[in-house]
């Protein structure tokens, strides 16, 4: 990733950046917050209503083949809208509202310049207190967050902005997310707390962000049994898995399950780090 130093977002940037590689045809991977409307990071932002430098129009597509247009927007944002919570949007029961809602984020991300989106949060609450839970398209309802995940999803998508569902899994509080431990036995997680995230793999999200806190004693953005197993191989979810910034703890976590350390300034995940890393695999096979 490009655009922080240190905890610090640099100007210029979406909150999350991978720069393109035109020559090979890749599109650079402009990320934003998130499910319920663009965030302002930078005042510019309110009035900005084309893409921004650090977009490469003209590419055609990211990964999973999700569509992108080859030249700017028509339409215009020279605003930011305020969008009603997701939690708002959990309580109208509504599918076909939670597609338009989806669908008007995902013009509007487009109309400022990203093309894939942090979000929806679709994580079923558990601690009624939680600091986000007004973010959650689940609510406490896992059968709510798959019926209308799936519909937002669509819509975002439809648009031309990938989807990142998260936060995998059972992140439910914010007071010390990054070390408190959420404890759920196997038959927990594939009833209450997977399904939201299972209809998302099935609406074709192209990525899942993994949670800063730990899952059953283990990090979840370094643990096989909910990435590689679960995730990648009971859900059958075939896209990338970013991490929640600054979630990873180890250059390990990329055999775990882990494709993206996001923002990518913490050394995991450099080619050095990567490169010693296959080696120790290669010596243990």
């Amino acid at each position: 990733g490009a655009g922080w130093e240190g905890k610090r977002q640099l100007e210029g940037f979406h909150v999350g950046a991978v720069m393109g590689v035109p020559r090979a045809g890749l599109p650079s991977l402009n990320m934003h917050d998130a499910g319920q409307g663009f965030r302002t990071t930078d005042p510019r932002m309110v009035g900005q209503a084309t893409p921004s430098p650090c977009g490469l129009p003209g590419l055609a597509s990211l990964s999973l083949g999700l569509s992108l247009p080859r030249t700017p927007p028509r339409w215009t944002v020279a605003q930011v809208t305020a969008f009603p919570s997701l939690l708002a949007l959990a309580a109208t029961f509504a599918r076909p509202l939670a597609r338009a809602y989806g669908a008007a984020v995902g013009r509007e991300f487009r109309a400022k310049g990203a093309n894939v989106m942090l979000g929806p949060q679709l994580n079923v609450q558990r601690v009624p207190r939680s600091g986000r839970a007004a973010e959650s398209l689940s609510g406490e309802e896992p059968l709510l967050g798959s019926a209308l995940g799936r519909e937002y999803i669509s819509g975002l998508q439809g648009e031309g902005v990938g989807a990142v569902p998260k936060h995998f899994v059972l992140n439910a509080q914010e007071t010390g997310r990054g070390s408190m431990s959420a404890e759920a036995p196997e038959r927990a997680l594939f009833e209450l707390y997977y399904p939201p995230f299972e209809a998302a793999v099935g609406a074709g999200a192209v990525a899942v962000m993994c949670a800063h806190n730990r899952v059953n004693g283990t990090h979840a953005c370094g643990s096989p049994s909910v990435l590689q197993r679960d995730l990648k191989s009971r859900l059958a979810f075939r896209g990338w898995v970013m991490s929640d910034w600054w979630a990873v703890h180890a250059t390990s976590a990329a055999v775990a399950g882990v494709d993206q350390d996001m923002p990518g300034n913490d050394g995991f995940f450099d080619l050095e780090q990567l490169q010693q890393l296959q080696q120790q695999q290669q010596q243990w096979q």
